[in-house]
């Protein structure tokens, strides 16, 4: 690591942890959660034996299972696009929304991953974040944490002054006014957008479906109201089938410890056979469905060793465990997905420095957040062999960097020469 980059981390810890509402959260939250997730472990264990399996054949015959996804999507009435990197993924958006002033969007850390949405917004169209949580972190510009729940530790407070703001009168600091406060004024730009933008839990290869899931009921709205829904997807969410995909979505709700009020597959466009028996799209749902499967650094992961990188489903659940978030809060994990995974995934989009920068050498190895993981990654042996690429491209931490040479040099840490390490010696005789 030059020493730029260490003070860059430095500093980046130091204005996290000084932020004590956000530590504070982490500390009870987390510790809270991981308790949480324990107890249930014995049934987690046997939900984790087949997400692991399933995402370990559907890496290895990935190839196979994006033709199949393909050819049975499109039969289903999509429009499929196959986006070798981000930037092809943010043409397409741009070119599918030419006209269109508002967007209405739920979780997708893929979309966020290729800059669609920054795409958007410096071209003048407004995207609404539907999801309450990612809304927050929209509005009040902080940085957000968990991806499942990127403003979880946003004050009460702070919440409810920046809703204030956007709805026009005072919402009390409390829980059920602003849920009653955002979900009115969400709903009114939900009705406007006549395009919708997800991402996809799971994609069902042989089925030619996308799955979601949801709490708020958010999502089943957008995708219903919108003329157009967009979803964008990494091609790592393909699996086999229906069944598959719906493993792998039981698997993220029971690790996360929440309650999927919503799940939905989404086949295509709404459609009616009541005129006579003929098919005719485009009734009271999407009169179109394109889905974007994005290939961009996943393909180039799995050839480099890393595939267990592609097993994650971005549950979060690796983030309870982790004492490096505990001691370095925000700093510890990339822009888009914080935590150890993010740091790895980092690695692959922006390169090993970005890595560095995003916290690389702050795992401390303890290897907690694989016993957390539905897919079991193995996400410490990943961080300690892009640590080895970082240090030969010199990207070591400056002080271990100062100890190996002393080792080499001097045959000691401290780098005593050897005259004074001799006469050490013969005076402790």
């Amino acid at each position: 690591m030059s020493k730029e980059n260490h003070e860059y981390v430095s500093e980046r810890i130091k204005k996290a942890v000084s932020n004590k509402p956000v530590m504070d959260f982490f500390e009870f939250g987390l510790n809270f959660k991981y308790e949480q997730i324990m107890k249930k472990m014995p049934l987690l264990k046997k939900l984790s034996a087949k997400y692991r399996q399933i995402k370990e054949y559907s890496i290895e015959n990935l190839d196979d299972l994006v033709k199949i996804a393909k050819e049975n999507l499109e039969k289903n009435n999509n429009q499929v696009f196959l986006a070798k990197t981000a930037e092809d993924a943010k043409k397409y958006v741009l070119k599918e929304t030419e006209g269109v002033d508002l967007i209405t969007k739920s979780k997708s850390n893929t979309a966020k991953e290729c800059g669609i949405i920054k795409a958007l917004e410096e071209r003048g169209t407004t995207v609404i974040e539907t999801d309450l949580g990612d809304r927050i972190i929209q509005l009040s510009g902080e940085e957000p944490s968990l991806p499942i729940g990127p403003g979880v530790h946003v004050p009460l407070a702070r919440v409810a002054e920046i809703f204030s703001k956007d709805v026009g009168y005072k919402v009390e600091p409390d829980f059920d006014p602003i849920r009653v406060a955002s979900r009115k004024n969400m709903r009114e730009k939900m009705l406007q957008g006549k395009v919708c933008l997800t991402g996809a839990n799971a994609i069902g290869a042989e089925d030619g479906i996308i799955g979601l899931i949801e709490n708020e009921g958010n999502i089943s709205l957008i995708t219903r109201l919108a003329d157009k829904h967009i979803a964008v997807a990494g091609i790592d969410k393909i699996v086999p089938d229906w069944e598959s995909a719906t493993s792998v979505i039981k698997a993220m709700e029971a690790y996360l410890d929440i309650c999927g009020s919503y799940t939905s597959f989404i086949k295509g466009p709404s459609r009616t056979a009541d005129l006579q028996g003929i098919n005719v799209l485009g009734m009271h749902g999407a009169q179109e469905v394109h889905v974007i499967l994005v290939d961009d650094w996943r393909t180039r992961a799995k050839k480099a060793g890393f595939e267990e990188l592609l097993y994650c489903t971005n549950c979060s659940a690796c983030f309870f465990a982790c004492t490096a978030v505990l001691s370095g809060g925000l700093a510890y994990g990339s822009e888009v997905i914080k935590g150890g995974i993010g740091i790895v995934r980092s690695a692959f989009t922006d390169g090993i420095e970005a890595a560095v920068k995003n916290g690389l050498f702050m795992c401390i190895g303890c290897k907690a957040c694989t016993e957390l993981c539905p897919g079991r990654i193995d996400t410490g042996s990943m961080i300690e062999r892009l640590r080895a690429m970082a240090i030969e491209q010199g990207f070591g931490v400056p002080a271990h960097l100062k100890i190996a040479e002393n080792m080499e040099k001097y045959e000691n840490p401290f780098g005593e020469p050897h005259e004074q390490k001799t006469q050490w010696m013969k005076a402790n005789k």
